[in-house]
């Protein structure tokens, strides 16, 4: 969650049993109402350092661990914020704001050089009081290979910054392309899989090699004539089928596993900041084909965990065996397959004698084994290959 935070909010979480991150946005609320503060309300970096930190001290002071909320509400359950981020995409302008008369340039310097400070301070600060809680540092927005350097330049800045985070957060949208996709841009070209590589180096470099990196913010706005709620000129584009968003969804979670992402949060729930992202739709909930095709996946491997690649992106082929619940040592193993341009008929081994393919969203079909393997059509959504003992 981000945005303002309350007493209300926290009270529908706990009763729900959601574990939740919040981002630190730095949202106030004063009398007059709710605001949002950054760098361009102080009168020194330092100042707007030391105002940041309080505030997160605050938040978790009310909501963490132990914190006053539970003591007013004790009737409710003890379940405190446990992951916190430290702001929002500060290589935009949440954190820092352009300013006429200063170039682009020197502004995103300053982005850095500040984010290289206000992470540690912060980290420090939680640390001291909650050693429990997880600091989820930079979610840089991506798109565009926008993080790689951001995330390179702060570490040059501040050579122990791998020590001031538990994980690293990024926001690697594609959109419209699908998340395997290499994109060409006027500037050249980037792909989502070949800068979480770079990342990767930098943090190793900063002595946060094992460190989890997730994806906590990602989505593909869908266009208004499938039922997108904002409307042109206010909805943000481009825009992508209501059909593929569902399947780059399962697609990017099966991708996630295979590339050691730990998490990972689709933007929204329902379509909100003019983003016509959601899995539910605004005011009625009813559910989208993103919705049903979560559920199927979750329905098909509960607890996935990877067992290997039969085909691992060449051709646009991907095809992951996986055990479908590693919490369970008498399930049978599940292959997930799909091809980014498709159709095409393909030979998939399988372990078992009865298989059934599982389309995305949740059609059954029996398939014909053959010495322990099937033909199925494939395409962009995905299908699951499900086996019996």
């Amino acid at each position: 969650m981000s945005g303002p935070f309350d007493d209300k909010r926290m009270t529908m979480l706990v009763e729900d049993d959601m574990e939740t991150m919040v981002t630190l946005g730095f949202f106030l609320v004063t009398p007059e109402g709710r605001t949002r503060k950054n760098r361009s309300h102080f009168d020194s970096d330092e100042a707007f350092i030391a105002g940041y930190v309080q505030y997160a001290e605050d938040f978790l002071t009310r909501y963490g661990p132990k914190g006053a909320f539970f003591s007013d509400n004790p009737k409710l359950p003890h379940r405190p914020i446990q992951y916190v981020e430290i702001l929002n995409e500060p290589n935009f302008h949440y954190m820092l704001p352009d300013k006429e008369g200063v170039s682009k340039a020197h502004t995103l310097a300053h982005r850095k050089r500040l984010y290289a400070k206000i992470l540690p301070a912060t980290y420090e600060a939680i640390k001291a009081k909650w050693p429990s809680v997880t600091v989820v540092g930079f979610s840089v927005a991506a798109g565009g290979r926008s993080d790689v350097p951001f995330v390179a330049d702060t570490h040059k800045l501040n050579p122990a910054l791998g020590a001031s985070y538990d994980v690293l957060s990024i926001h690697p949208y594609s959109k419209p392309a699908p998340p395997e996709a290499f994109l060409i841009k006027k500037w050249g070209g980037w792909a989502n899989i070949d800068c979480l590589n770079e990342i990767r180096k930098i943090m190793a470099a900063s002595g946060a090699k094992d460190k989890a990196i997730w994806y906590t913010e990602v989505g593909w706005p869908i266009p208004p004539a499938d039922g997108g709620h904002f409307k042109p000129p206010r909805a943000k584009g481009p825009f992508t089928p209501i059909q593929l968003q569902a399947a780059y969804i399962v697609r990017l979670y099966a991708l996630s596993v295979r590339l050691g992402v730990g998490r990972v949060h689709i933007m929204h729930a329902n379509d909100t900041d003019r983003f016509n992202g959601g899995v539910f739709i605004r005011g009625t909930g009813a559910w989208r084909p993103a919705a049903f095709a979560t559920q199927t996946m979750i329905e098909a491997m509960p607890h996935p965990k990877l067992l290997g690649a039969i085909h691992d992106g060449a051709d646009g082929l991907y095809a992951y065996r996986f055990d479908s619940d590693a919490t369970d040592k008498d399930t049978t193993p599940v292959v997930m397959a799909w091809k980014v341009l498709g159709p095409k008929t393909i030979e998939l081994p399988i372990s078992g004698k009865n298989a059934t393919a599982l389309g995305m969203l949740g059609r059954r079909t029996p398939l014909n084994v053959v010495d322990e393997k099937v033909n199925v059509e494939i395409g962009p959504c995905p299908i699951y290959i499900v086996t019996a003992p």
